[in-house]
């Protein structure tokens, strides 16, 4: 059964990343791109986020085949396509709690909390807000640019898709299946940003009794607003602990010199496996367990064998978040919209695979082109805005400074 057979998500990864070393061959840009960024100080972790992006792509791939034979939207029966999924968002969320929780550890006081609000900033919009715009105008192509909502309606479902919602739109039936309904994640991710402040008061900081309190009343404030509509679940945001705990992990000399062992590496692999082929979901406590061993390992500087170093790898880290956001849609123009105008069935088990096949290069390429064009320019946008805002703060100070004189 193709929902259950290994062999595919192989083949597929493989194809990703033979697209990805032509790419390398191909285009100066992204060669010169990778040459610039150098070896990062947590390389495993950016050869990670490639493979993690792109599982999810898989797994999705596996819904849409599942859904086109049966009509019906569910988690594949196989438990490692079902943890390509869910295994790679916890793993991603991991990520995002160790490099900001090891960073606010390493800066203290210092941590600089402008350019931390504008980088994340700069950093999620300049490609959502595009996707959304995709979104918003297929949903209207596919109603022949019918308004059948009032447009205060619609305005609120402008809103709330900007605040990484996805309500249907226009009364266009499960809108966020264009995307695979991949933002749910951000919601988390934003809750994890605006709560950090606050957390690093009560566990870094350590203020009085009194401001411990409030941030901790804050925090739960947080949680109810980011959650309005769809309540935030807890046992999704404790993989964020996995990653606050790595970055405890590698200030443990001993620690990361058993972790860069090929003991280790062999640990590591090992409970990566059981969790992604022993449990069916990712967000319980023993595969949460067992990822976040193989996470603290990959985070000490493993590259378990060499398969988190290729330069094909490094760039797939590069243009996970393009990945990420944009294969729901790929998926959905090319397996669900295509086939019926070219009429072809992808209910048929070669034509599927074919339109597989074809994605999954596609998706690399589409994606390394919005990295390029769309990610990195609104990345340098963000730091040249907090240039100008740190320049605008210098020049307030000193004419503050003149008026005190």
């Amino acid at each position: 059964m193709t929902e259950t057979n290994p062999l595919i998500a192989l083949a597929a990864y493989l194809l990703a990343i033979v697209t990805a070393a032509l790419l390398l061959r191909a285009v100066p840009k992204i060669a010169r791109h990778l040459e610039h960024s150098g070896e990062s100080r947590y390389a495993s972790i950016d050869g990670l986020r490639g493979y993690l992006a792109f599982g999810v792509f898989v797994h999705h791939s596996i819904i849409t085949w599942i859904f086109l034979r049966t009509g019906v939207i569910d988690f594949p029966p196989s438990n490692f396509y079902a943890q390509l999924g869910q295994g790679s968002v916890a793993l991603f969320f991991m990520i995002t709690g160790f490099l900001f929780w090891n960073r606010l550890l390493t800066q203290g006081r210092q941590h600089d909390w402008l350019a931390f609000a504008v980088s994340r900033l700069f950093r999620l919009y300049p490609l959502y807000l595009p996707l959304m715009l995709i979104v918003f105008v297929t949903v209207f192509y596919q109603q022949n640019w019918e308004l059948k909502e009032p447009g205060i309606r619609l305005l609120g479902q402008i809103l709330a898709w900007l605040t990484f919602d996805r309500p249907d739109v226009n009364q266009y039936h499960q809108t966020g299946m264009l995307i695979s309904n991949v933002t749910w994640t951000l919601g988390y991710e934003v809750f994890f940003y605006l709560a950090l402040p606050l957390a690093a008061m009560v566990f870094i900081y350590r203020g009085t009794w009194v401001q411990v309190a409030l941030c901790l009343i804050g925090i739960y404030a947080l949680y109810q607003v980011v959650g309005w509509e769809h309540s935030l679940k807890k046992h999704f945001l404790a993989s964020f602990l996995g990653g606050i705990g790595a970055a405890y992990w590698i200030r443990r000399p001993q620690l990361v010199a058993w972790s860069q062992t090929r003991m280790a590496g062999i640990v590591a692999l090992l409970a990566l496996a059981i969790a992604f082929t022993a449990f069916n979901r990712a967000f319980n406590l023993r595969p949460l367990l067992l990822m976040s061993l193989f996470f603290v390992i990959v985070a000490s500087g493993n590259n378990l064998f060499g398969i988190l170093k290729p330069r094909s790898i490094r760039w797939l880290g590069e243009i996970s978040y393009s990945t990420y956001l944009l294969h729901g849609f790929v998926l959905w123009v090319l397996v669900q919209r295509l086939p019926p105008m070219l009429e072809l069935d992808a209910r048929d088990t070669s034509t599927f695979l074919t339109l597989l096949a074809v994605c999954s290069c596609l998706l690399i390429v589409i994606s390394s082109l919005t990295f390029l064009y769309i990610e990195q320019p609104g990345i340098n946008a963000g730091k040249k805005v907090l240039q100008r805002l740190r320049q605008d703060r210098k020049a307030d100070k000193g004419l503050a400074e003149k008026i005190a004189r």
